[in-house]
């Protein structure tokens, strides 16, 4: 049987969670390295030798050095470390025969023994629901939530090399729609994935152990044996758990995304907790092995500016119509043209915020706006000509 290779994608700032995940693969019968790809390093970049990592970065693609720069430009930390996903599992496919992609704040509790078996029976994906059953009323992460981010949690998924065409297909639309935009009915790579597993049959792996996190534990109560962790209301092993937004130096909470507190997930279940302060010690101890990391090269300009959201925005739109044509904020010898062209650019900006702010008032007040579209046709055809129809396909 096949046992499949592991990757992860990541800037530095989590390099102590991916190490984390290695080392927890090891520990579970995985004999391959766990490739970590570093968005944020460039070839030049010394990076320790570490026992079970194998290391890339943007370099090690097939991919021009331009192209991934106005990437890095156009996408925020976590939309370019997504967009890259198709194309490392690409590259990582001519090497091995099957390869799993794993969010660097998973930790691998128990062998992946179904994994291999479920790609070699289906058309070469697997991807893990975020529910496996209805939604109780009241639950915080509803059914509702899901026509937001997706009916897929994208923190795993495996794929071995019937998938090509596929991670082709996904390429194509990440390379420049990886965008967390609720208007556009975008969350990065996860809704266009609910569309590409019916295209492609993907297969829906039913196993309660793997992508267990703050979302679903609702219909996946955590426990412990002698044999490690499971699942007790179906006795599947755990498998892998997704620290989502966890923070070891919080002791209490079991995420910190969220407005209320996570705390009674772990309080009103010990095994739950236990698994906490195992992965929370974990994390500690490789931040002091590896000593703080630099902060994110994309964040800002040549010349210490950081780069604002609205800024990435008016630059993905100008480079998709001017390809090539665009300075790049990270090259030193186009600093004083790109200061030319942020300057300029306020133009664009401003016309990319109006036509986000026309949607938004289009979706929130839908009565009003069809109202102000009868009265005042021609202005609104006009607006609607300057500001959101030249703004860009997703502007």
């Amino acid at each position: 049987m096949t046992a499949p290779a592991f990757c992860t994608i990541l800037a530095r700032n989590y390099l102590s969670k991916a190490l984390t995940l290695s080392d927890s693969l090891r520990r579970h019968g995985s004999d391959t390295p766990l490739v970590v790809f570093l968005t944020d390093v460039t070839a030049e970049t010394e990076l320790p030798e570490i026992t079970g990592v194998r290391w890339m970065h943007p370099g090690s693609l097939d991919l021009p050095e331009r192209t991934m720069l106005d990437l890095a430009m156009s996408y925020d930390l976590v939309e370019f470390a997504t967009a890259l996903k198709p194309l490392v599992l690409q590259s990582l496919l001519e090497e091995y025969e099957q390869v799993a992609y794993l969010d660097p704040d998973t930790y691998v509790t128990s062998p992946m023994l179904e994994l291999g078996p479920a790609l070699d029976a289906g058309a070469g994906i697997v991807l893990t629901p975020h529910f496996l059953e209805p939604t109780p009323a009241g639950q915080q992460f509803s059914e509702g939530h899901l026509l937001n981010v997706g009916v897929y949690n994208l923190g795993f998924c495996a794929v071995n090399r019937n998938a090509k065409e596929f991670l082709t297909w996904w390429w194509g639309h990440l390379s420049t729609e990886c965008l967390h935009d609720p208007i556009a009915g975008l969350f990065v790579d996860q809704k266009w994935v609910d569309l590409g597993s019916v295209l492609f049959g993907a297969t829906s792996l039913r196993h309660y152990g793997y992508n267990v996190g703050v979302g679903n534990l609702h219909e996946r109560t955590v426990s412990r044996d002698a044999d490690g962790y499971c699942i007790a209301t179906t006795g599947d092993r755990l498998r892998l758990f997704h620290f989502h937004a966890f923070d070891p130096s919080r002791p209490d909470e079991l995420s910190t995304r969220f407005t209320g507190s996570t705390a009674h997930l772990r309080a009103d279940n010990a095994a739950v907790d236990d698994l906490c302060r195992e992965y929370a010690a974990a994390v500690i101890a490789n931040t002091e092995r590896i000593g703080p990391q630099p902060d994110y090269i994309y964040g800002s300009d040549t010349t210490g500016r950081r780069i604002t959201r609205r800024m990435r925005h008016a630059h993905r739109v100008a480079v998709l119509a001017e390809p090539g044509q665009v300075p790049s904020p990270f090259v030193a010898a186009e600093a004083a043209e790109y200061e030319q062209w942020r300057r300029r650019s306020w133009r664009l900006a401003g016309r990319l915020m109006l036509s986000d702010v026309a949607k938004g008032v289009r979706c929130a007040l839908p009565e009003e706006y069809e109202s102000i579209k009868r009265r005042l046709p021609g202005l609104t055809r006009s607006l609607r000509g300057r500001y959101i129809e030249k703004s860009g396909k997703w502007g």
